[in-house]
């Protein structure tokens, strides 16, 4: 006898009629498990879970699946089904899907710059340091190759030491105190011509280099002050010479004219001004004691001597 044919009998009680029979397999049957716990179908609960752990992936790979390129930016795509790197098209600015194991490199287009203190050598063998900026740019149409064959390092892998080479190639031809006397300007100058096309050869072009500072050993920046100090002598050499000569035929012509005021006066000029500075002595208000040579060329002497009485002495002319 097959399941589906059979029944059920309930016993019968003594004064009851017979119960009817139940047919097993038309009976409903009930739900089971969690989505009898929430209170829904099977086919219901099983869409829910799928729903949310759809949900959840999308959130752990969000990063991995939209990609934003910001301004002045570009990307360039990795596809691990699809043969590598994409050599064929450059990503620009916006938000971009990708499936969540490819990657894609996003790479600035705009205007860089690097600093950093460069320890160099010059032809004497004299260590120096120098302090150089670098302003770069990638090239758009160039961006996949770069990608592919330098990487996302390229500043390391390409930019600074290349400038760093032609630095050292530019210096090494210099002695140290040269290196003041050329200038920063032309130094730049010139390091920039020598790193710009080995920098060109790697997909990046080269905008400027500039050299903000240098700095010598501390025996050569004396040696030079040094240096500068006696030049500046050397320089002042004929301008004191000038100075003394006019300084010379300036007393040449005072002593002239002393000479031709003695003839027309009658008097030497040394005895002249000692008169002179007693008249304008005598018309000052205030009092004075004021004490002159007793010679024959001062006419007046003023004796601040006491005598024994302790008055002050009068003043005495001194003839001769």
């Amino acid at each position: 006898m097959s399941v589906d044919s059979i029944r059920l009998n309930i016993l019968r009680l003594p004064g009851l009629p017979p119960a009817p029979a139940i047919d097993v397999a038309e009976a409903p049957a009930a739900p089971a498990g969690l989505s009898a716990y929430f209170g829904m179908s099977r086919r219901r609960f099983r869409t829910l879970l799928g729903g949310l752990l759809a949900l959840f992936l999308l959130l752990v790979l969000w990063r991995d699946i939209f990609i934003p390129v910001g301004s002045g930016n570009a990307g360039v795509l990795w596809s691990r089904f699809g043969g590598g790197t994409v050599m064929d098209r450059r990503y620009g600015e916006g938000d971009h899907v990708i499936w969540p194991w490819d990657q894609m490199t996003v790479y600035d287009l705009r205007l860089q710059e690097m600093h950093g203190a460069v320890p160099l050598l010059t032809s004497d063998g004299l260590q120096v340091s120098m302090r150089v900026t670098v302003r770069y740019a990638l090239r758009p149409n160039a961006l996949t190759v770069l990608h592919r064959d330098v990487g996302p390092g390229y500043r390391a892998t390409v930019v600074w030491p290349d400038m760093v080479a032609a630095a050292r190639h530019i210096v090494r031809q210099f002695k140290p105190e040269d290196l003041s006397v050329v200038g920063e300007a032309e130094l730049a100058a010139r390091v920039e011509a020598a790193a710009r096309s080995a920098v060109a050869r790697h997909w990046v072009t080269l905008d400027r280099v500039l050299i903000t500072e240098i700095t010598l050993p501390p025996r050569v920046q004396a040696q030079i002050q040094e240096k500068l100090a006696d030049e500046q002598k050397a320089l002042a050499g004929p301008f004191l010479l000038r100075q003394a000569e006019l300084k010379r035929q300036a007393w040449a012509i005072e002593a002239e004219g002393v000479r031709a005021f003695e003839r027309r006066a009658g008097v030497s000029l040394v005895k002249w001004r000692s008169v002179d500075a007693m008249d304008k002595l005598a018309q000052s208000p205030n009092s004075k004691i004021v004490v002159l040579g007793g010679g024959a060329n001062s006419p007046l002497l003023l004796d601040p001597g006491r005598d024994d009485s302790g008055a002050v002495g009068q003043a005495k002319r001194v003839e001769k």
